[in-house]
């Protein structure tokens, strides 16, 4: 290997997924190069490639939770055979099969709703079956039951139970202001990822009850008070299944002690 590399790319190669996407990327300049060629020359007919196969003799290693495959030079026998074989695929068929990373707000990141529970081994299992955000989690916990999600993301039973249960808690997604010289108050928008369609949850805050506006899948408005504006809300979604949380921007609510663990069956009872 080149002595200008750094260190670990000179004993461990490169990583797999950066190998296919520098291979890919020429690829595609070969392609772009036959376009052009093509729409300057006005040629009726010309060529492309459709199909690549190729034998790469490499060394493969793990380097904590990634693969590397570092090229056999003269007189390495012991390398392995790496066959690949690329062919060509439409756009829509990229992104029907790519994940999707669609951004979700820093406050609600998937860390973020865990509350520390969640270390970066933890959240790597997860993304190894494909849970990257609190909607994906929280989508398990009606699918699937924590004993086999946690099979699938090697992770003990217990923890996952306690990431399952602080993703489904409520959280504030949005503050409207009351207009000035309007009659009606503020709104608070949450996301409560437990709520189903038909349920209206029992609120209050500072000993008085607070008007739900709106209860819908996973939706949840309320019209507090002036006064209950940045106080702890207790939101009673029935079956004992209480959570506390701030009506304050960006609040992340938690359940409160004694509630009943439901998320491990995926259903509320």
């Amino acid at each position: 290997m080149n002595a200008a590399l750094p260190p670990l790319m000179q004993e461990s190669g490169v990583p797999f997924d950066v190998f296919i996407q520098s291979l890919t990327e020429q690829l595609d300049k070969a392609q772009a190069a036959m376009a052009l060629k093509a729409r300057v020359a006005k040629l009726p007919l010309t060529f492309a490639v459709k199909d690549v196969s190729l034998d790469l003799r490499a060394f493969v290693q793990m380097v904590d939770d990634d693969v590397f495959v570092r090229p056999a030079g003269p007189g390495d026998t012991e390398a392995s055979t790496i066959r690949l074989s690329l062919t060509t695929i439409t756009r829509s068929m990229v992104e029907e099969n790519a994940v999707d990373f669609k951004a979700e707000a820093p406050e609600f990141s998937l860390r973020e709703a865990m509350q520390g529970q969640l270390s970066d081994e933890d959240q790597r299992r997860l993304e190894r079956i494909g849970v990257r955000t609190v909607e994906q989690l929280t989508e398990l916990r009606k699918t699937a039951g924590a004993d086999v999600v946690a099979r699938l993301a090697r992770m003990p039973v217990n923890r996952l139970q306690q990431a399952l249960l602080s993703a489904s808690a409520p959280r504030v997604t949005r503050i409207e202001a009351a207009p000035a010289g309007g009659q009606a108050g503020s709104r608070v928008h949450l996301q409560a990822p437990g709520l189903r369609s038909g349920r209206v949850p029992y609120v209050r805050a500072a000993g008085q009850d607070v008007p739900v506006v709106e209860s819908d899948e996973g939706r949840l408005v309320l019209a507090p008070h002036a006064m209950q504006l940045g106080l702890d809300a207790e939101i009673d979604f029935g079956d004992g299944e209480v959570a506390h949380v701030p009506l304050a921007e960006g609040s992340i609510g938690r359940w409160a002690a004694g509630a009943p663990r439901a998320g491990d069956r995926g259903e509320r009872p």
